[in-house]
């Protein structure tokens, strides 16, 4: 009777869809229903959730996702209405010969089946119940991290607490309760259903040139071979169709669709105010490719405005006691293009920001070296670590090979450094200048990077200026590689994406360094870290206090110094990558020449022996406690990345050998002036010895690169023990590790 009612209701009109939204939400008693018009059925939808608020935070907290959404559509099936996900990554023309035979062999998996409650032929609707559906969990686009559930779903407690309808989405949200578990957990999650667009953006293909997220593809065409681009993500920024003459003939036009940035209300007002400025700071990439406003920064507009929506762009600030921001987007994975964006603030972040600012460049701007930074100093922190992160929600990823682009000495001039600042990109990790000496804030030298540089400017104009010349992605290619070819190896426009581990392979694309010499560049770091720690009792001893803040600068000096250290490193058995197409240059692939790297090898192995000198400072370990554990444990660390199986597979095939590099470490380690009563000497020397010996066990089921690569730490392994015999007569020291040598 129930169901005769409820039919008869929707033939009446109770439940009803209406042109403007084509995709409904609607509540009858506890029983809520989607209207789907059949303009809608087989349409592509992207279907994603964040979280709204939760119990614990562990690892998200209320507003983000780790969950990417995905593409879902309607297909009517007899009495039922499948919901089908698209899975493959493939790409063909529609009248490809072979159109059919890749569709048969690509077809979209259903993740759901519905029950169709009514369907009104006249109206052009199709009604299923989704009341289940957005009760339970659903998997598929989870925004929770693995293991923050515990126990059981709580039916009672949990289910549907609202929803709204819009022209081209609808909302829900859900609360879930958890019992039963070590810990009980509640969470609120936000699902947004959400029309994609009929007419894809036209994708571009990303190049290895330069810095863009972007997903892989397979793209079938019978006349050619299979191929694999990467669609870059961009957010489709294109003029009105009624300015598109006017953006032609060289007017600038404000784009068909900005990209809208709210601020969570939550936002502190310091942080906001220098934000807001960061985020705009990127129109002017965007006026020198013809388009104005495309940036724009708005505030909440009502205390019920659903953060959530897929379709919002937000600064949102997350109080957790981590340091970090991020910027992050959700694109639609047919094409590319960015529908959703996130900057992520973390509450502990501008202590980082400070931080940095201090341990880089304290010893030459005096303004930072007090406990509070003032507001415009802070303010530009903010400012470059927004820009920064704003660039990702652009799709633009990190560039380590932009503060390679600049002379160590043009570091120290204020004429250069006001116009470029530090880095060529503001999408490198060059923070601040720790090239900069005392005295030179006084003379007018910058300490932080550009607000934006060169390389960003080009990377918008690669990325986004329409292309009408071009009716396809295959035929934009010889376009865009004639913009990298227009800039020829201009330093300041090549690109390094991030490399990880502490010894990078290509010394000129790494985080966290300055210049085109970092022995240079680190020279200066050190002295001004030397100056520092010397400093530390003065500047970190605000009367009533604790010691807090002066053992944590004592440690990020520390950790600043051996950055430093495994930086230069990188030039050992390192190779300047060069990325191009055929034609563009004498060679991608230039080797660290062996001069360099034996300088290098001479510059670590030195700083390591002087760092003794000013780290162990007695006057600071008094009231911060000895740290010799601490420098001696990370010395120990540095020689056994000088001898990690990594960095001399490198040296296998360098032009510094391998068996010359062994023998010049041991011979500076081991050197007949070197004191062996030294506490810090002979830990260095027993930490290569170690590593020498873990490297030598290599047995015949290895491959043989390191059954070579033992064969010649073996070797250096019998040179250092007679070394060691001629001195182990006089020397209790050198007998002990004579003896570990033999064991």
């Amino acid at each position: 009777m129930c169901k005769l009612l409820l039919l008869l209701g929707l033939v009446l009109g109770v439940i009803r869809a209406d042109a403007k939204n084509p995709l409904k939400m609607v509540k009858q008693g506890n029983v809520y229903h989607l209207e789907i018009a059949d303009s809608l059925l087989g349409r592509d939808l992207l279907l994603g959730s964040r979280v709204v608020d939760l119990s614990a935070q562990k690892n998200i907290s209320a507003g983000q996702t780790l969950g990417d959404p995905i593409v879902v559509r309607f297909v009517l099936n007899g009495n039922a209405l499948n919901m089908e996900t698209l899975l493959s990554q493939s790409v063909w023309r529609e009248d490809d010969p072979a159109a059919r035979l890749i569709a048969r062999n690509n077809m979209r998996p259903v993740v759901r089946v519905f029950d169709v409650v009514a369907r009104e032929e006249e109206r052009g609707v199709t009604v299923i119940d989704v009341t289940r559906y957005f009760s339970d969990e659903i998997s598929e686009v989870s925004p929770l991290p693995g293991g923050i559930k515990q126990g059981r779903l709580e039916p009672k407690a949990s289910g549907i607490v609202r929803f709204s309808n819009h022209d081209d989405r609808i909302n829900v949200t859900t609360l879930y309760a958890y019992t039963g578990g070590k810990e009980p957990f509640r969470v609120t999650i936000n699902y947004t259903l959400l029309v994609l667009p009929k007419e894809r953006m036209r994708p571009r293909y990303d190049d290895e040139r330069i810095g863009y997220f972007s997903s892989a593809k397979t793209v079938y065409d019978t006349e050619k071979k299979v191929y694999r681009p990467r669609y870059i993500s961009r957010w489709r920024v294109e003029p009105k169709p009624e300015d598109k003459e006017r953006y032609l003939a060289g007017e600038l036009v404000e784009p068909m669709k900005p990209i809208v940035f709210y601020f969570d209300s939550a936002t502190p007002p310091l942080v906001k105010k220098y934000a807001r400025l960061g985020i705009l700071d990127w129109n002017k990439a965007f006026e020198a490719i013809g388009f104005k406003n495309v940036m724009q920064v708005k505030d909440f507009p009502s205390e019920d405005f659903n953060s959530e929506d897929l379709t919002v762009n937000c600064f949102r600030y997350i109080p957790t006691i981590n340091a970090n921001a991020s910027g992050v987007v959700w694109t639609d994975p047919r094409s590319g293009e960015i529908i959703q964006a996130d900057i992520l603030w973390y509450h502990n972040v501008v202590r980082l920001l400070q931080e940095w600012r201090f341990i880089q460049t304290a010893a030459a701007d005096p303004a930072v070296r007090g406990k509070e930074l003032d507001e415009e100093t802070l303010g530009e922190l903010i400012r470059y670590a927004v820009a920064h992160e704003t660039g990702h929600t652009l799709g633009l990823k990190h560039n380590m090979r932009a503060s390679f682009a600049y002379p160590v000495d043009s570091l120290r001039s204020p004429s250069f450094t006001r116009k470029f600042g530090t880095t060529a990109s503001i999408m490198d990790y060059a923070r601040n200048n720790y090239v900069a000496q005392p005295g030179d804030a006084a003379r007018g030298v910058k300490m932080t990077p550009p607000l934006l540089g060169p390389f960003d400017y080009f990377a918008i104009r690669w990325g986004y200026a329409p292309l009408y010349e071009a009716n396809t992605p295959e035929e934009e290619l010889p376009l865009l590689d004639r913009m990298f070819r227009e800039k020829g190896d201009d330093p300041v426009y090549l690109y390094a994406n991030m490399a990880m581990g502490p010894v990078v392979p290509d010394p000129s694309g790494q985080s966290d360094m300055l210049g085109d010499d970092l022995l240079k560049s680190a020279t200066c770091g050190i002295a001004n870290l030397r100056y520092i720690t010397e400093h530390l009792t003065e500047w970190c001893a605000d009367e009533g206090d604790s010691y807090d803040r002066m053992k944590e600068m004592y440690e990020a000096g520390v950790k600043q110094f051996y950055k430093y250290m495994n930086n230069c490193a990188s030039y050992l058995g390192g190779v300047y990558y060069l990325p191009g197409t055929v034609g563009q240059r004498e060679s991608c692939y230039i080797p660290v020449d062996r001069e360099r790297q034996k300088e290098t090898l001479r510059f670590i192995l030195k700083q390591l022996e002087t760092s003794d000198s000013w780290l162990m400072n007695e006057a600071l370990f008094g009231l911060i406690g000895n740290k010799s554990d601490l420098i001696m444990g990370r010395q120990g660390e540095m020689i056994g990345t000088l001898l990690s199986p990594n960095l001399l597979s490198r040296m296998m095939t360098s032009a510094y050998s391998l068996s010359e590099y062994l023998s010049d470490m041991t011979d500076y380690l081991f050197a007949s002036k070197v004191a062996t009563d030294d506490l810090y000497v002979r830990n260095r020397q027993i930490a290569y010895v170690v590593a020498l010996k873990k490297l030598c066990g290599t047995d015949e089921s290895k491959k043989a690169l390191e059954n070579l690569r033992a064969a010649v730490v073996c070797g250096e392994i019998v040179r250092l023990e007679k070394k060691l015999e001629r001195r182990a007569k006089s020397s209790r020291e050198m007998k002990f590790m004579l003896d570990m040598l033999k064991r």
